[in-house]
């Protein structure tokens, strides 16, 4: 997107009401998640109480924890490029190309998670959904390992756009550079979380097919 040039107290009013926007959006959001989940566990109590008492399994149980993390994340992480990059557009004021692709690359990566992460914290608690396929570990680890290679794409590119952001002879001259480094912690937050995901994923596949290949046999027991 070219750059629009506005004059300084337009493109104040502009950047005030932006921040204003989002400042309302992300908080409707999170209520929305947050609602959604609650109305899909006031679903499952209710049918767990007409006549379903097994509880999911302990992954079912934690996984909606990790997901919703991710959504936290995912929403600061919607915010803050949203807002650079009209920051860029109506100034032009970017360090260089690679920056606007960093910051398209995250916005679109964290849209990504939110919307994906919140569909399977509400298949997770849904009763029924819970044990469709695609609540398997088999669709989990696809999905990790894909979102996992979008977070590590978007580091990349926004590390090799600007180098050495956290260091203060990079910061005097970068502007927007609070903003950044805000946004680069909360990116390696969501890293470490789908690196410790894939990990778990790793661990409840060899689980899986270490029942698969030794299946136990029960003991019968015997009479005295």
């Amino acid at each position: 997107m070219a750059p629009v040039f506005v004059d300084p107290d337009q493109a104040s009013n502009i950047t005030s009401g932006l921040t204003s926007i989002l400042s309302c959006l992300i908080p409707v959001l999170a209520l929305l998640y947050i609602g959604g989940v609650l109305w899909t566990l006031d679903y499952a109590y209710r049918r767990r109480n007409s006549g379903q008492k097994m509880l999911p399994p302990t992954a079912h149980r934690y996984a909606p924890i990790a997901y919703a993390f991710a959504v936290t994340c995912s929403l600061v992480l919607i915010a803050i490029p949203s807002w650079i990059l009209l920051q860029y557009s109506m100034h032009a004021n970017f360090p260089n190309v690679r920056a606007q692709t960093a910051m398209r690359l995250v916005l679109f990566t964290a849209c990504w998670t939110t919307v994906t992460a919140t569909a399977f914290t509400i298949v997770f608690l849904h009763p029924t959904w819970s044990k469709h396929p695609i609540a398997s570990i088999g669709t989990q680890s696809i999905w990790m390992l894909l979102t996992w290679a979008f977070w590590i794409a978007s580091a990349a590119v926004l590390d090799g756009a600007i180098p050495q952001l956290f260091g203060e002879s990079t910061c005097h001259k970068l502007v927007y550079c609070g903003h950044i480094r805000a946004l680069y912690a909360f990116l390696i937050m969501e890293l470490v979380a789908f690196t410790g995901g894939i990990v778990i994923m790793m661990w409840l596949t060899w689980r899986c097919a270490r029942d698969i290949w030794y299946p136990t046999t029960p003991r019968r027991s015997q009479n005295p």
